[in-house]
């Protein structure tokens, strides 16, 4: 089905995405909204001259499809933005420990230095006192740098301790000035660091503010193609499924259908399938086939229109390995596996004969047709899946 698609698409794009860069993934979204503006130029032209054509809904699922490759790509780089944002703030908080740690030690190393100076000071007032040749006397009686070189005997005669001192205060001072400067580049680059935490917000705030809107666009959009197909198929014979707007759901069905397709056989007994498979239905006019509409959309599978209530058919031996009942998508649907990797899947059912686990015969009732889910009429969407992988049933049906 072309929904289907639609939703394989989004999950490889954004596994693909992850790892661009919030650059490239603006690229890609100028693109994306070139062809979308291409798109749009085609699909006015079209309304001009008649809505209601195949042409116009071809137009219309191609804006559909950019559409959802904009938002996967929007959604991408809101994902790239939160991330760089989370590092920025990851980076901030970092950066305020360790200025709180230098300031801690700044603080630590001044006290230190006071408490050596005012030792120091004391030294020297003692020996002023006591009336020694001290360095203060040396500075009390220097007029200038020449004087103080001058009396360079006098000097010596400061205490070796005195001197020690002296350079442990010198050390103390270089260390603090060269940490007060280190510290003064780490509040800069925070201030930095907090200026781009500002721009990358409001550019993730943008960015969401567009997926809203691209989203409604999106909605708006599909209800018209599909309300457009619903009418195509009340004037033609030919049946085709809308377009399922919740790729999450689609994504988590298809997950469903592999892991049935992998899962082990029941306990009981059930005879596998011979690989040559009969049609599900006694109606044999195939209206949309594989792997595409006429519009050229996907569609896995052929669809057999029928009026509703239809029989619906095992098309080999095997066993139920699923029976679901959904107002979306499938619908009231059933898959079969025949061995082997083979399965067959029939979907948009008015009502199931068969439940899941039950062993089935070629030609046993399993269904009545109808239009459940994502359909525009009533028809027998017919499957066929190898290893889980969708295949074209007309090289297997007989």
């Amino acid at each position: 089905m072309f929904s289907l698609m639609l939703a394989f698409s989004a999950v490889f794009t954004a596994q693909a995405a992850t790892s661009k860069s919030t650059s490239e993934l603006k690229k890609e979204k100028q693109t994306i909204e070139a062809e979308l503006a291409n798109s749009e130029k085609e699909l006015k032209e079209l309304s001009q001259q008649k809505s209601e054509t195949e042409e116009y809904v071809s137009a219309l699922r191609g804006k559909i499809t950019l559409l959802q490759d904009k938002l996967d790509t929007l959604e991408n780089q809101r994902d790239a933005l939160q991330t760089e944002i989370n590092a920025i703030q990851d980076k901030i908080e970092r950066t305020l420990d360790d200025i709180e740690a230098s300031q801690k030690e700044i603080d630590k190393k001044q006290a230190e230095f006071e408490t050596v100076f005012e030792q120091y000071c004391q030294r020297l007032r003692a020996m002023y006192i006591s009336g020694s040749v001290t360095t203060l006397e040396v500075l009390l009686e220097s007029g200038d740098m020449s004087s103080v070189l001058t009396r360079a005997e006098m000097v010596k005669c400061v205490s070796s301790r005195d001197n020690a001192t002296l350079d442990d205060l010198m050390k103390k001072m270089q260390e603090i000035e060269k940490e007060k400067h280190e510290l003064e580049l780490k509040k800069l680059e925070l201030d930095e660091d907090k200026k781009k935490l500002d721009s990358q917000k409001t550019e993730l705030q943008s960015s969401i503010n567009e997926i809203s809107a691209s989203k409604s666009e999106l909605s708006s959009e599909i209800a018209e193609c599909n309300t457009l197909l619903a009418k195509l198929d009340s004037q033609k014979t030919e049946i085709k499924e809308g377009i399922e707007e919740n790729r999450e759901a689609i994504q988590e069905i298809e997950n469903e259908i592999y892991r049935a397709s992998h899962s082990a056989a029941p306990s009981g007994s059930y005879t596998p399938g011979s690989g040559t498979l009969g049609y599900p239905t006694s109606y044999r006019t195939i209206s949309a086939g594989y792997p595409n509409y006429k519009s050229g959309g996907y569609h896995g599978g052929v669809d057999f229109p029928c009026p509703a209530g239809t029989p619906v058919y095992a098309a080999d031996s095997g066993y139920v390995s699923l029976a679901k009942h959904l107002t979306y998508s499938y619908g009231n649907y059933i898959m079969i596996n025949h061995g082997n990797g083979l399965s067959t899947l029939y979907a948009h059912n008015s009502s199931l004969v068969v439940s899941e686990g039950q062993a089935v015969e070629k030609g046993q009732l399993i269904a009545y047709s109808g239009s459940t889910g994502n359909s525009t009429g009533p028809h027998c969407h017919f499957e066929v899946r190898l290893n889980g992988t969708r295949v074209n049933p007309l090289n297997y049906l007989a």
